[in-house]
């Protein structure tokens, strides 16, 4: 079984490697709260948005927010304001700022 679980692990390094949208440097966390400084207007500091058309980027998983950003950044994705903030961004920042959100625990509570 462990052949198996090497070809596994080999194939999803690939693919992820394969799609070219991951920042390589590593992230820092604290670094990236400071960033978020300039994103709390629409996704809230805690990264909870205060806005109904913004999404929530707590929690939500590193590889996703740095593909997202990167997105943005290469026009892959446009949103007027997006546009605008992440041209700037370094590929350090993105890795920053994903590292951040990411690390924000969530908790859930279902409905009865």
């Amino acid at each position: 079984m462990r052949p198996r679980r090497c070809v596994i692990a080999a194939a999803t390094v690939t693919l992820l490697m394969a799609g070219g949208s991951f920042a390589l440097a590593a992230g820092d966390p604290v670094a990236g709260k400071r960033k978020a400084l300039q994103c709390q207007t629409c996704h809230g500091l805690d990264g909870l948005s205060k806005l109904p058309e913004a999404p929530h980027l707590a929690g939500q998983p590193e590889p996703y927010l740095v593909k997202s950003l990167n997105d943005y950044r290469r026009g892959v994705r446009k949103h007027d304001m997006m546009t605008i903030v992440v041209t700037p961004l370094t590929d350090q920042d993105v890795a920053d700022l994903a590292a951040y959100y990411s690390a924000i625990q969530i908790t859930v509570t279902p409905p009865q």
